[in-house]
């Protein structure tokens, strides 16, 4: 009787003992490609725009795209406590939605290939969120590298 008992105990022990993390919650430095996509919540449909970002040594660039405004981007960032905190270098004009540029703070999940980056937004004081439109950014990003 016991050995019928014990035996699922063990494998079932077993099998937690075995699987592997998903999720490293670090910046790994490589190169990614994937999209941006922009999610309004007036619309049903959200944006999106194929990006490509390479983070080595503290600091991102990415490739420039023609088709997408604004057209590249590059600077520094820093990771801490799965926040990663981008600070953009370049000059732009005012012709598009600046949330678009690479800079602000992120929240990062990562599964040490996998890579999605979230730009965190707070609400402001005195403002309704219920009577707003909400955008979010969300980079979901492959290690090509």
């Amino acid at each position: 009787m016991k050995v019928k008992i014990y035996l699922p105990l063990f494998f079932l022990g077993f099998s937690f003992g075995c699987k592997k993390p998903t999720r490293v919650d670090v910046l790994t430095e490589g190169n990614y490609t994937g999209v941006l996509v922009i999610t309004n919540s007036m619309k049903s449909v959200p944006v999106t725009h194929p990006i490509s970002i390479s983070l080595k040594d503290g600091k991102f660039n990415i490739t420039p795209n023609a088709n997408l405004i604004p057209f590249g981007g590059k600077g520094t960032y820093t990771f801490k406590n799965k926040i990663g905190y981008f600070t953009d270098d370049g000059v732009w004009t005012a012709d598009f939605d600046w949330n678009m540029i690479l800079k602000g703070e992120y929240d990062i999940r990562s599964s040490g290939v996998d890579l999605t980056l979230r730009k965190r937004s707070g609400i402001k004081a005195g403002f309704s969120s219920a009577s707003y439109a909400t955008i979010d950014y969300e980079y979901i990003l492959k290690r090509s590298n």
